[in-house]
């Protein structure tokens, strides 16, 4: 896989990886094996240690660290050196140190992988600035990693803290309730682009991971991956990868405040009623102005106001009673403040084509309703998050499924004859393969290859 990727010094950026030659979709660009697998430091559920999933109730015989009740996949992890340490402190600080605790043990060994991982960024200023946050990990990291191992200093536990709260990957297999961080050593190289080119899956059984090309990439052009999700909009987005990477992000995406004429994040004018609110420019400070009237408004106006409908959506999604109808009437209660393809609109567009998806009933109204929201959630979607991706494989699936649906109606009550229906039948079955491509994109792969690092 060396030879599909190159490590290139890139400025105001650092370490970055860029293809070798011509990557086609769905190429493997590169394996990489996890090299600490530990939980979130604010995890506040009880983790097996081990796998993390959920503790079972049952407890390691050397350092009474929770583990689950069941045989382990990913047994392994909680070794000897790790569980003569952790037996000398509580139950309260183990999940909190165990991923910085796993660095160094890694360190100790001097392997090639401990080399990798000391050249990522720590971010060490920038997370000074942030004094609450550097005191709290002094407090419950940094001076009880140094109680077990009084010959690392402060400095270097702070840079092992920062080095995996800002090159991990987060994962929460759902299935078996298992929920962490990885950090990886080649993958923490992709650089992230809110108009990402690849993405990575995850392996439940050995962490490892795979990542893949989402659409042509060509030789020396960087590989990019999503930090954030590309439904978010762009106060939230810029504002995320800020307070979580310590960048800025430059993106194509992020320097048109248009993002690419879709008005993703575009408000309603409320003194003139016929102009949207846009960005004058693409600084994360920078003034919002409606185009057709040129009223001024903040940029901590436009978030606290969008905030608020984001969290009345979410509670919405969350809710199990939510019907079509609620969805609907929250997005027409709100056509006064946000433009038609504003990002809320979609979140709750893909809600509706969640539940009409649910649905078990057959009708013509359904399918015709099913097949104008994807065509709609499409158009946008499409143009800020080109390639293929998950919620691609998503809608494509739901619209094929509802022609399908529609040509078996038009058969059945004989509006068009055998050879119509058999024709556009296959039609549509040839566009099903852009759903199958999206599943293998996001499908988890074994490793496979002769040599991979040992895991620690």
């Amino acid at each position: 896989m060396d030879k599909n990727y190159k490590i290139v010094e890139i400025p105001e950026k650092g370490r970055c990886l860029v293809a070798a030659r011509p990557l086609d979709p769905l190429e493997i660009i590169l394996w990489d094996r996890a090299a600490i697998v530990a939980p979130h430091h604010d995890a506040s559920d009880p983790l097996c240690l081990d796998c993390l999933g959920d503790a079972g109730g049952s407890q390691c015989e050397g350092c009474g660290a929770p583990l689950c009740q069941q045989d382990c996949s990913n047994s392994g992890q909680h070794q000897e050196m790790e569980c003569q340490l952790l037996s000398r402190i509580g139950d309260d600080g183990r999940q909190k140190v165990l991923g910085v605790l796993r660095m160094l043990l890694l360190r100790d060994q001097g392997s090639n992988i401990w080399q990798q991982i000391d050249m990522l960024m720590d971010h060490e200023a920038d997370r000074r600035r942030n004094p609450e946050e550097w005191e709290m990990f002094q407090e419950t990291v940094v001076d009880v990693v140094r109680t077990l191992r009084p010959d690392a200093d402060e400095a270097l536990v702070h840079k092992l803290i920062g080095i995996l709260n800002t090159n991990s990957v987060s994962f929460n297999f759902k299935k078996d309730t298992r929920k962490g961080r990885i950090l990886y050593p080649c993958l923490s190289l992709a650089s992230h682009s809110c108009v990402a080119n690849a993405r990575y899956t995850v392996n439940p059984e050995d962490f490892s991971v795979v990542l893949r090309a989402r659409k042509r990439i060509e030789e020396g052009e960087e590989i990019a991956i999503h930090y954030v999700s590309p439904m978010q909009g762009l106060l939230k987005r810029k504002q995320g990868i800020e307070e979580e990477w310590y960048f800025k992000c430059r993106c194509p995406r992020c320097c048109d405040v248009t993002e690419f004429g879709t008005y993703f994040s575009a408000m309603k004018c409320s003194h003139c009623h016929e102009g949207l609110i846009l960005p004058e420019t693409p600084a994360e400070d920078s003034l919002w102005r409606c185009r057709f009237c040129s009223n001024p408004f903040e940029a901590d106006f436009i978030g606290n106001l969008v905030s608020q409908l984001e969290d009345e959506l979410h509670s919405l999604i969350k809710n199990s009673k939510t019907t079509v109808k609620i969805l609907e009437d929250f997005m027409r209660s709100n056509a006064k403040d946000l433009h038609t393809k504003h990002y809320l609109n979609l979140m709750a567009q893909r809600q509706i084509l969640q539940l009409l998806a649910n649905d078990q009933t057959v009708s013509r109204e359904k399918a015709k309703k099913t097949i104008r929201l994807c065509k709609s959630f499409q158009l946008i979607m499409s143009r800020i998050d080109p390639g293929l991706s998950e919620w691609g494989g998503f809608i494509s699936h739901l619209r094929n499924k509802a022609q399908l649906e529609i040509l078996k109606m038009d058969f059945q009550e004989k509006k068009v004859n055998k050879n119509s229906f058999i024709e556009e039948c296959e039609v549509v079955w040839d566009k099903m393969k852009e759903v199958g491509e999206c599943e293998i994109l996001c499908t988890p792969v074994k490793y496979c290859g002769e040599v991979m690092p040992a895991r620690v």
